[in-house]
């Protein structure tokens, strides 16, 4: 396959977060690699900003194992540049009836964001607001997908409803927050007690400190819970649905046994418990391009780094004490 043809032509080299193995952060390293070649169904992007998200610091760490015998890499991971959201410039279209062309602003997901360039495929990116900086855009990839995926489809929220939310000001939890209040549901959100202030000011009705109580055993029932962190069993979780309610599952935070037992009880006791990951398409992501450029939605930065730290920045990410994002700048 040849390089593309568009102009103006990429270098055929660049910086990038690489790894040659699984592990911590310490496996992580800054390396020269060559520019990845676009296929028929994607674009070159250079990257202007990238953000982490908690499948950034799993696919470092090559867990849950399972993965690794799904198309990750069983010893060594098979992809080795890091990163998935990105916001960039297109550089080479190699697709005749693209939607794209050289110079458009984009968002979404690319191949490896933690570099200079990557490639994005057509259908996980979209064009970008004007209103929206690219540091911003950069983090409206996953994390603001999958709470809109979990509200609006797996969860079904109506205005009127009462919504709970744990890890309310995680990269999830805080788009989240923000989503459900914008289709008018009642929101209460469960997060740790620096963070109180933040998520109340993202709009949540009823902030839960769960440093100070358990939400299990408040008596408040809700219509749907969005379940991202993972912190109680399921038995005790279930207490806190309406009948006729959905407990949704976010991601795999408390391990894929948390899925399959859930997908067991769904089908014993026939109630609404619903495991899912997030499928990113263009028009969702617009959907929340338009929120965010219309100041209904916002992206918590907690911290910018530039791309020779990015192996700091995914060191305070594998902390789990982050709010919001940790956003890496590149150009």
């Amino acid at each position: 396959m040849g390089r593309p043809t568009s102009v103006p032509v990429a270098p055929t080299r660049m910086k990038a977060v690489v790894q040659d193995r699984y592990g911590t952060p310490t496996v992580l390293r800054i390396a020269e690699v060559d520019v990845p070649v676009p296929d028929e169904t994607s674009v070159l992007l250079r990257v202007r900003a990238a953000s982490i998200n908690a499948l950034d610091w799993r696919l470092m760490s090559g867990k849950p194992f399972i993965g690794r015998f799904l198309g990750l890499g069983v010893l060594a991971p098979k992809r080795k540049v890091r990163g998935v959201d990105v916001a960039g410039e297109v550089r080479a279209v190699r697709k005749k009836d693209s939607r794209f062309r050289v110079g458009d602003a984009v968002f979404g997901l690319g191949s490896g964001s933690f570099a200079e360039y990557t490639v994005a495929d057509e259908s996980e990116i979209a064009l970008k607001p004007p209103e929206v900086g690219f540091e911003q855009a950069a983090t409206l990839g996953i994390a603001p997908v999958t709470a809109l995926q979990g509200l609006r489809d797996k969860a079904q929220v109506r205005p009127g409803q009462s919504v709970l939310i744990t890890s309310g000001a995680s990269g999830v939890g805080s788009f989240a927050v923000q989503i459900a209040k914008w289709q008018g549901a009642h929101v209460t959100a469960v997060t740790s007690t620096p963070n109180v202030e933040l998520v109340r000011s993202l709009g949540a009705d009823v902030v839960i400190d769960y440093t100070k109580e358990r939400y299990t055993e408040r008596p408040e029932r809700y219509d749907a819970v969005l379940d991202i962190s993972g912190m109680y069993s399921l038995a005790d979780c279930w207490k806190v649905v309406k009948p006729g309610g959905v407990f949704v599952l976010v991601g795999t935070r408390a391990g894929v046994g948390r899925f399959i037992r859930s997908s067991l009880r769904r089908k014993l006791r026939r109630n609404r418990i619903v495991g899912f990951f997030a499928k990113v398409n263009p028009e969702d992501l617009r959907a929340i391009g338009e929120l965010v450029a219309q100041g209904k939605v916002r992206a918590v930065i907690d911290r910018e780094y530039p791309l020779d730290d990015a192996v700091r920045a995914m060191t305070e990410a594998y902390s789990h004490h982050v709010r919001g994002k940790l956003v890496i700048r590149v150009a």
